[in-house]
């Protein structure tokens, strides 16, 4: 074995949130934690936000001594509104938190620290050899480990060179962006700023709801902002067009705002105006960098190799409709974590332990997020606070029974 004593050296590839978080808990294990990130520069900059699950900050508050709220903030209600007419549909009671990604990735990069984070290397192979696992990247680099875990994200480049799985487009896209208060009216402002607001069209919705001021480095300051997305249906054979830059590059995932050519920006702000009722245009009007991403499905048979270990979106990316794509890869994390703990550092044997559980989490998650995101673009029955409809990783059925018990 590489590592010290009993806990295997690790290589993780994938340097965002589940790979620092698999990253920080492996190493409060005693394990020799190394990170591989393909970006030449830290992942900030992210204008994204993020619903907050317990998943997903329990190693920031139990860990780290981080209040979550220090790192998000709240909001009293959810609404569900015609986009079209402003007509309200109908308003639960909520309490749901948000981040952005900024915060959570800063403060776990903080954690871990540079001087095993190495950026710039970019996968291009990786082999499990029955005695440990190989990766190699396009500078030539190769890292032999006892364990590899692939956090690699949706694109994965590690579960394509394993298993020969790429994701398969949803039929939608996302337009995503954020406005400070001094970039919308104050009605606007007061119309949003409390609430996760559903935005509900008979072909697409919007969504929309504040996140903490974030720095480009990661650290919450005073101050909010709203977090919206807006999502467009749209044919596979269109889709190059959309994604085209201003330098005629078409992007396969997504194109940001400092490429987004002046004609695909007038026909986004165009639909804007056209198709959405004052607020919900105003809201997008308001967003100095809006941005678009494609929206794919993928999912995997296995998750566990002999050394290697897929976790996160590199397994099963789902689409965001159930806001727990992160809390995924974070229980991902956590359980791989303790079940490595629990075999003394048997790579095998904890790998053996741990796939099937978070197999049946991701085939669940998969199904409700996709369920979720056919009835929102497709005009489906989505009632104000049905379960079904719920934030959240799939809860046990034995679990919502036992609620049900005086």
């Amino acid at each position: 074995m590489l590592g010290s004593k009993s806990m295997p050296k690790v290589a993780v590839i994938g340097g965002s949130i589940a790979g620092l978080t698999i990253a920080n808990l492996l190493r409060d294990c005693g394990c020799e934690v190394d990170v591989y990130e393909r970006s030449v520069r830290p992942l900030s900059g992210f204008g994204t936000g993020i619903v907050v699950q317990p998943e997903l900050v329990r190693y920031l508050t139990e860990r780290a001594g981080i209040p979550v709220e220090e790192i998000s903030v709240g909001s009293g209600k959810m609404r569900y509104i015609s986009a079209s007419t402003a007509e309200s549909l109908g308003e639960i009671p909520s309490a749901w938190r948000f981040t952005a990604y900024n915060a959570i990735y800063g403060c776990l990069l903080r954690k871990f620290g540079l001087d095993r984070y190495h950026m710039g290397r970019t996968l291009i192979d990786i082999a499990d050899t029955g005695l440990h696992a190989v990766a190699t990247f396009e500078d030539g680099q190769r890292v032999v480990a006892d364990l590899i875990v692939c956090a690699d994200g949706g694109r994965s480049i590690s579960r394509q060179k394993l298993l020969g799985i790429t994701p398969s487009y949803a039929g939608y896209v996302t337009w995503r962006g954020m406005v400070a208060q001094s970039e919308v009216h104050a009605s606007t402002w007061g119309y949003f700023q409390d609430a996760f607001t559903y935005g509900l069209l008979d072909d697409s919705h919007t969504i929309t709801y504040p996140v903490p001021e974030v720095t480009q480095d990661g650290y919450v300051r005073p101050g909010v902002r709203l977090n919206w997305q807006w999502y467009w249906n749209l044919l596979e054979t269109d889709l190059g067009s959309l994604m085209t830059d201003a330098a005629g590059v078409v992007h396969p995932v997504s194109l940001h705002s400092e490429l987004l050519p002046a004609a695909t920006l007038a026909r986004f702000r165009g639909r804007a105006a056209e198709e959405l009722s004052r607020p919900f245009a105003e809201l997008i009007h308001g967003a100095t960098k809006p941005f678009v991403t494609l929206v794919a499905d993928a999912a995997v048979p296995k998750m566990a190799f002999e050394h290697v270990a897929l976790i996160g979106d590199a397994a099963f990316t789902p689409r965001p409709h159930a806001a727990a794509g992160a809390a995924k890869a974070c229980s991902d994390a956590w359980s791989l974590a303790d079940h490595l703990v629990a075999t003394a550092g048997n790579v095998k044997a904890a790998l053996n332990a741990w796939e099937p559980q978070q197999i049946g989490i991701g085939q669940a998650y998969l199904a409700k997020a996709s369920r979720m995101g056919g009835v929102l673009q497709h005009g489906g029955d989505f009632p104000p606070g049905a379960l079904e409809n719920a934030f959240g990783l799939p809860r046990p059925a034995s679990d919502l029974l036992a609620e049900d018990i005086p």
